[in-house]
């Protein structure tokens, strides 16, 4: 993704998250605030369902990301430690 993209989805998150801070702080009736966000979420039901899914994508990606630099990071320190094996075993020949 490229930087615009990602300012762009970063502004259009945050004004959502803005204005529902607004409107939950705003000094009106539960009631009132209740029916507002309804109303938030059915219109930008689109947005909310498409940010869902690049989240769940992302935290994939991520997950996928970190189990393979573990499985790198054991590969490495097996690597490691059999080069110290070996290492110990020519020292005391």
């Amino acid at each position: 993704m490229s930087k615009n993209s990602n300012f762009f989805e970063g502004f259009i998150i945050g004004s959502i998250i803005g204005g529902i801070l607004g409107i939950l702080f705003a000094p009106q009736s539960g009631e009132q605030t209740r029916e507002q966000l309804k109303d938030i979420k059915d219109d930008n039901a689109d947005i909310i369902e498409g940010t869902r899914d690049k989240t769940e994508h992302l935290i994939e990606k991520t997950k996928d990301s970190i189990e393979h630099g573990f499985d790198k990071l054991s590969q490495i320190i097996e690597k490691s430690n059999s080069s110290i094996k070996d290492s110990i075993k020519s020292a005391k020949s």
